[in-house]
């Protein structure tokens, strides 16, 4: 009896320890990596935050979730170019299994989403006034 009693407590401490292993391996944003043709003096817009004078190649994070990431590039003399970053499931967030709690955690967190690559390239054209 004590020993099912003791098994039973270990099998409840394992289940609670992997509550949302998505949120806690990946985090709430993934690293992402642009470059472009234009290598310096661009500004980047990601998701409505400013980044002035970007050199590529440019790494960053994105929020993860459940939303599009929309970035936009300008530079002089170059026509502005906006990419869309799709997200796709983690498949980290399987390790929740029937954990209801886990799943609710790493939605909440946008960790059970992440962006479906991790380098995009930005080809800008020259501006033809």
């Amino acid at each position: 009896m004590k020993r099912s009693i003791f098994y039973l407590i270990a099998c409840a401490v394992c289940l609670c320890t992997a509550t949302s292993c998505a949120s806690i391996f990946c985090g709430s944003k993934a690293k992402v990596t642009f470059d472009s043709n234009v290598k310096e003096g661009v500004c980047l817009t990601i998701d409505g935050i400013k980044y002035h004078d970007v050199v590529f190649p440019f790494t960053t994070k994105v929020k993860r979730g459940f939303d599009d990431t929309i970035v936009r590039a300008e530079a002089e003399n170059y026509k502005a170019e906006t990419i869309v970053i799709s997200k796709e499931f983690n498949p980290v967030s399987i390790i929740n299994l029937g954990d209801v709690l886990g799943w609710g955690i790493d939605a909440a967190t946008g960790a059970i989403t992440k962006p479906d690559n991790n380098y995009y390239q930005i080809e800008m054209k020259k501006d033809q006034d």
